[in-house]
């Protein structure tokens, strides 16, 4: 079991917090260009053939803080092979592709209507390095390894079995300097949790979640990483949003 170096640092707005010491290389990368991505967002929604899909995105950065985006792709520098676990309509994947061409992105969803949705805009946008394919996260099985694997609100839909299964495999097919990124949901404060679960219900017209608070996360990926960050996100909305940045190696 590794003896992970973890520190907590809450972001608020557009930047990382100035809170000591957090992961190195993430802290560097921080600038002041959020506002001009939030059009080639725009332009990205808008670039779906289903009137209900745009919607969809629409709402769901009306409802979740749009500056995840800043902060997931100060996860992903300097990072260019990428797989996203749990895609859906691969609207993430479309942006950080659209962001960095150098980037070689694979996005994994069980649901064939969304990957094939997700295909046939990043062939709109002209995306040549945008791949989608159709697998079930809970069963996965990798043949190659990767710079980063983000996994972006799955953890909390499927059950705790299968999360260990999936942090250990993703693991295994790491780089030896590469990163996992997960955003899921905080357990803590309770309110907020009993609002997400509200909207989970809604969007998944079901009642089987999996949440996982910060304490239990951190301690199953310290037994594979050697450094856990976790940065909690404020929004206007009660939504606990929490991501964690896993590296196998120590920074220096």
């Amino acid at each position: 079991m590794h003896t992970a170096v973890t520190e907590s640092h809450p972001i608020v707005g557009e930047t990382l917090s100035a809170s000591p010491k957090p992961n190195a290389e993430i802290k560097n990368c921080v600038n002041g260009t959020v506002h001009g991505r939030h059009g080639l967002f725009s332009r990205i929604i808008d670039s779906y053939d289903s009137l209900l899909v745009r919607l969809y995105c629409k709402a769901r950065f009306t409802i979740i803080n749009i500056n995840i985006l800043h902060i997931l792709a100060l996860c992903l520098r300097g990072k260019t092979k990428v797989l996203d676990v749990g895609c859906g309509f691969g609207l993430f994947g479309c942006y950080f592709c659209a962001l960095n061409p150098e980037i070689s992105y694979s996005g994994y969803d069980m649901n064939p209507h969304r990957i094939e949705m997700a295909q046939k805009t990043a062939e709109k946008l002209g995306l040549k390095n945008a791949k989608f394919y159709c697998r079930d996260v809970r069963e996965l099985s990798l043949n190659e390894n990767y710079d980063a694997i983000m996994m972006l609100d799955v953890m909390h839909h499927i059950d705790d079995s299968s999360k260990r299964t999936l942090i250990h495999t993703c693991t295994e097919h790491l780089t030896q300097d590469g990163r996992l990124i997960i955003k899921d949901v905080n357990t803590r404060p309770l309110f907020k949790i009993a609002f997400t679960w509200a909207l989970d219900v809604v969007m998944t017209r079901g009642f089987e979640m999996w949440y996982w608070g910060e304490t239990r996360f951190h301690q199953l990926l310290a037994e594979h990483f050697n450094r856990v960050d976790t940065f909690p996100i404020s929004d206007w909305l009660p939504y606990p949003h929490i991501v964690y940045l896993c590296e196998k190696t120590l920074s220096t």
